[in-house]
């Protein structure tokens, strides 16, 4: 059969042209090798306020610099912060003792600069163990792109004078606090998840796994 002439020449165009390319724009980049990200400055403590409730804040601002350098359009993946706080409250019998709350968030992904975790205690604990925000026993663990990260000046709270001091506070909240596991809440289990003046990444939602 013979093919009209037209219909060669469409077809030989079609054929003989180039390929389409898109010009794809380049993924940023996670810089993971060599990723700094420490606590900036002192933990803050004090209290937002919800429905006529107290709540207890904590707020724990991070320097990130991936590939040891905090410029934007970098990346780190994973950066899971974990916060372990300590009280003095009195006992049945009048005595001091020491009360732990733990909680940790993942982050997605965080850019390099400046970034804000936050954690809350309910306004029924702040109530029942009246709680104040002059907070003297904090420890914040780091974690990024699945690696420790070391201790830095800010990890913890001025009370401690050494490192070790500051890794037997966290060995006596493994084995003292799993009793209050699941009572600080990290910021996006919290009605503040969406409050647009406390802004914060977007975390790991462990329950969207299947």
């Amino acid at each position: 059969m013979k093919i009209p002439a037209f219909l060669a020449l469409t077809l030989l165009a079609f054929v003989s042209a180039s390929p389409l390319r898109l010009s794809a724009q380049p993924a940023p980049a996670a810089a993971e090798a060599g990723a700094q990200v420490e606590v900036n400055g002192q933990v803050r403590f004090g209290t937002q306020r919800f429905n006529g409730d107290n709540w207890f804040e904590a707020a724990v601002e991070l320097n990130v610099r991936p590939g040891g350098r905090a410029v934007s359009g970098q990346f780190v993946d994973r950066v899971r912060v974990t916060l372990t706080v300590s009280f003095e409250l009195p006992d049945e019998k009048g005595a001091n003792r020491n009360v732990f709350y733990r909680s940790s968030a993942e982050a997605v992904t965080l850019e390099g600069g400046r970034s804000t975790f936050r954690f809350y205690l309910p306004p029924e604990v702040v109530r029942r163990d009246k709680l104040r925000t002059d907070v003297k026993f904090y420890a914040v663990e780091i974690e990024a792109a699945g690696q420790p990260q070391p201790l830095s000046r800010h990890s913890a709270s001025s009370a401690f004078t050494s490192e070790a001091s500051v890794r037997n506070f966290l060995s006596q909240a493994n084995s003292q606090g799993s009793v209050n596991d699941g009572v600080m809440l990290p910021q996006h289990l919290t009605p503040f998840a969406y409050e647009a003046r406390l802004s914060a990444p977007n975390m790991v939602r462990r329950e969207a796994q299947r």
